[in-house]
């Protein structure tokens, strides 16, 4: 007989067969997400509004810091920098954003799928574009954008538990690869003398040891967390016991390593193409080593779409690599104007176009 699973069951433990429809810890109950129900998830995030508070001291520390390291990088030069970048590479590296965009949304779809979570390819894309609109104006960095990305995977008829699973994985897993990525380059670079001891003075052994511990965090965290979890409390226990009943493990493992380092080269591309637009003649593997601490401060939770806290980061790593300080900004400001092309693009989505009828 076929195995089924009851209200009282998930408590205990999860369904095998039926995970991700009934068993899935939920952050709220059932009755609580439906008190909230806007027409389009485009609306989902204001039925439940941000700390004013918060919200505007994210909003005016994003500013400060956008001046402050203006300031520092000397305005003439910047705004010189900014006034005649190369209309070529700008096109570059828009489409190497709109490429990692697109990659990132298949990348999500085949995570949601092995969770047991089915949504058309259409709703990832259309998700994956207005949570970059969400980024781009919401305060918080990437947090805006993924809990509007896990309201379209719920209202798609996927549990908000599993939902969101599958969003905090799938963002847990591009910040993991760019530090694999970051660390791997520099160790290559620091064995064969290209990069500069005071830029990382680090001896090229123990950083090859970093990208290889990163490279083996995932698996040895599935193991430690199979081992502990019956110790760990209900519902984390629940949700871990949830996630070990996904089959291939280590198949998943692999699509999601060469998933999000596709997804990261493209953005990582799109950034050296801003700094090319701006004449900034650094070699892309370069790129590559900057942009783990870059990318991994802009999706810190301080700023408003990552502003502010990017073009400091880039200041200061680039700085290290050689970079004038005001072409390390002004790629950091063309990057992130390629990311609010992309939130305006998820934007025009929100809006429910009406196709014009022609008279028969």
């Amino acid at each position: 007989m076929a195995a089924t699973c009851s209200r009282d069951s998930c408590s205990a433990a999860p369904c095998p067969r039926r995970i991700s429809k009934t068993c899935w810890p939920s952050p709220s109950p059932p009755s609580a997400t439906k008190k909230c129900a806007p027409p389009f998830p485009g609306k989902a995030l204001f039925c439940h509004p941000l700390p004013m508070r918060k919200a505007l001291l994210r909003t005016v520390a994003s500013l400060l810091l956008v001046a402050l390291v203006f300031t520092f990088a000397d305005p003439p030069r910047l705004l010189q920098a900014l006034g005649h970048p190369d209309p070529g590479w700008l096109l570059a590296g828009f489409v190497a954003s709109s490429c990692a965009v697109l990659s990132g949304a298949l990348r999500w779809q085949q995570l949601a799928r092995w969770l047991e979570m089915e949504a058309p390819t259409k709703l990832f894309l259309l998700a994956q574009w207005r949570g970059m609109a969400a980024n781009t104006v919401m305060p918080g960095a990437v947090l805006g954008g993924d809990a509007l990305r896990t309201l379209h995977l719920q209202r798609a008829g996927n549990p908000l538990g599993s939902a969101a699973v599958s969003v905090a994985l799938d963002r847990i897993s591009g910040l993991w690869v760019l530090v694999v990525i970051s660390l791997s380059i520099s160790a290559l670079a620091l064995a064969c003398g290209l990069l500069p001891p005071q830029a990382l003075p680090l001896p090229w052994p123990l950083v090859a040891l970093l990208a290889l511990a990163a490279l083996a965090a995932p698996p040895a965290l599935w193991l430690l967390s199979s081992a502990s979890r019956h110790h760990l409390p209900r519902k984390l226990a629940g949700l871990l016991d949830a996630i070990h009943a996904r089959p291939h493990p280590l198949r998943q493992y692999g699509i999601q390593l060469f998933g999000s380092a596709a997804v990261q080269t493209f953005f990582i591309i799109a950034f050296s193409c801003g700094g090319r637009a701006v004449g900034l003649e650094l070699p892309l593997w370069l790129f590559f080593i900057a942009a783990g601490p870059i990318f991994i401060l802009a999706a810190t939770p301080v700023s408003v779409g990552g502003w502010g806290t990017r073009e400091a980061a880039s200041a200061l790593v680039l700085g290290l690599l050689g970079a004038p300080k005001e072409l390390a900004v002004a790629t950091a400001v063309l990057y992130g104007l390629f990311a609010a092309l992309q939130g305006l693009l998820g934007a025009a989505t929100l809006f429910p176009w009406k196709k014009s009828k022609t008279p028969a």
